[in-house]
C-alpha cells in the first residue's frame, strides 16, 4: 500500500497505562499510527525526525497501524 501525507506528534492511549506521544500519519483524512518496519514501536528516532514533514510511504496496514517499509520526504 502506498499513502501519502503529513507526519505528526499527538497523543495515544489517552487515561490508559499506554499513553504517550506517537507519530502518524495523516493521509486521506485519516490517522494511521506510524511504524517503521523493525524499528522501536515505542520510540523510533527517524520517526521522530520525520514529524512536521510530508512524506511518500510503503507498507501494510494492521488496524490502524500503518508499517512502513519505505518512505521518501517529499518537498
Amino acid at each position: 500500500m502506498e499513502l501519502s501525507g503529513s507526519v505528526v506528534r499527538k497523543p495515544f492511549a489517552e487515561g490508559t497505562k499506554s499513553e504517550r506521544t506517537a507519530i502518524y500519519l495523516i493521509a486521506d483524512q485519516r490517522h494511521y499510527l506510524l511504524r517503521r518496519e523493525g524499528g522501536n514501536p515505542f520510540h523510533d528516532p527517524i520517526l521522530e525526525a520525520l514529524a512536521g514533514s510530508k512524506i511518500r510511504c510503503e507498507g501494510s496496514l494492521h488496524g490502524y497501524t500503518l508499517i512502513m517499509t519505505s518512505y521518501e520526504v517529499l518537498p
